[in-house]
């Protein structure tokens, strides 16, 4: 019981990340958040896809080589977005919703790879967003229980809820479906997606949330596995459904501003750092911004990192890059670690050109 003794005492808000790339260090404003919880895919899984026998894995070298030394779950070759906030914050990572025993008083990851803000994406492979918000709800409720209905509506209200999710919808929802081609034109596709994020927001609210972070779409039409179907140059439609997401939830940001002013929304734009990590990478210290670190075949995106070839493709090998922090990706469409300590820093203290509309140092101290 030693969580429900210490959820209100100040932690340190920091956003400075080490040289040595190892920790993130402690720097400034001491601040009560008591906890935070993670909505989304596979940008901010950290095992639940473990506890899904058929969903999408990530639970197999070498994924979680250079932070873990050991696959966690996570679709990366370390931490996550999520993880460099919890380390921001002093908080210990969130367990996955599933994990058996797991404690959720300073936090849970509801995340799951393959999930979508549609039902109709990746159906029965992985956790929806809604069903997602349904597992928030019974948390809420056990908090409820164990605390009292007071002390959870603090906890709920002073934390910190992240989302991620939108990428699995643009990519490989039914969007690329011809037939709900015929039912959708891209606006509309987008704008289903956004009233789904919407009435999740709501949901969040109603609970007592405060403060939520969402996280923007990158380019979507330029990660590996969507180069290989295009002769390895990006399709510019998955990329021009990535800006009209993005450019929704900013509407969706200003709207609740609006109309919940006691509803603190940021959101972590994508696109653009990665667009510039694309086309500039030396700035940013990478020597690949096309290809996977890990995988097989063209990009190291036509076999998932780790995952057998089949014994009757030829010429086809898992590689391996030997240092992940010089790659864009990890695999055929997760970022690497580093390049998620690059956003996180940007987002943490940079201004409205990477974070709308105030940083996450500002939210974590509102």
């Amino acid at each position: 019981m030693k969580e429900l003794v210490t959820f209100f005492i100040g932690v340190i808000v920091t956003c400075v990340i080490a040289a040595s790339f190892a920790e993130v260090q402690v720097v400034d404003a001491i601040h009560s958040v008591p906890a935070y919880f993670v909505l989304g895919d596979s940008t901010l899984d950290v095992g639940e896809n473990n506890y899904l026998p058929n969903a999408y894995h990530a639970n197999f070298p070498p994924y979680g080589e250079t932070f873990f030394h050991r696959p966690t779950g996570r679709f990366s070759n370390g931490r996550n977005m999520g993880d460099f906030i919890a380390q921001a914050l002093a908080l210990p990572f969130a367990p996955p919703y599933l994990q058996p025993n797991a404690t959720f008083y300073k936090g849970v990851n509801f995340a799951s790879g393959g999930s979508g803000l549609l039902n109709t994406t990746n159906p029965g492979l992985a956790i929806t967003f809604n069903v997602q918000l349904e597992q928030y709800k019974n948390v809420s409720t056990l908090l409820e229980k164990e605390l009292g209905a007071l002390a959870a509506l603090e906890l709920i209200s002073r934390s910190l809820f992240l989302i991620s999710v939108g990428l699995n919808d643009i990519t490989f929802g039914n969007l690329t479906n011809p037939i709900t081609q015929k039912q959708y034109n891209a606006t509309q596709y987008i704008n289903l997606m956004l009233e789904a994020y919407k009435s999740g927001i709501k949901t969040l609210y109603a609970s007592g949330t405060r403060k939520i972070v969402l996280f923007g779409e990158g380019v979507d039409g330029c990660e590996p596995i969507i180069r290989i179907q295009n002769n390895s140059q990006c399709v510019d439609f998955f990329n021009e459904l990535a800006l009209k997401f993005e450019a929704g939830l900013k509407q969706l940001v200003d709207e609740f501003h609006v109309i919940i002013p006691g509803l603190h929304l940021v959101l972590a734009y994508q696109y653009n750092i990665e667009h510039d990590m694309i086309t500039n990478p030396q700035s940013f210290g990478l020597k690949d911004a096309t290809a996977g670190c890990c995988g097989a075949g063209i990009l190291s995106a036509q076999y998932q990192c780790g995952t057998k070839v089949p014994a009757n493709v030829t010429g086809v090998h898992q590689t391996l890059c030997k240092h992940p922090s010089e790659y864009l990706y990890w695999d055929y469409i997760h970022n690497t670690e580093y390049v998620d300590k690059v956003k996180f820093q940007n987002y943490c203290d940079g201004n409205t050109s990477f974070v709308y509309p105030f940083n996450l140092r500002t939210l974590a101290l509102l």
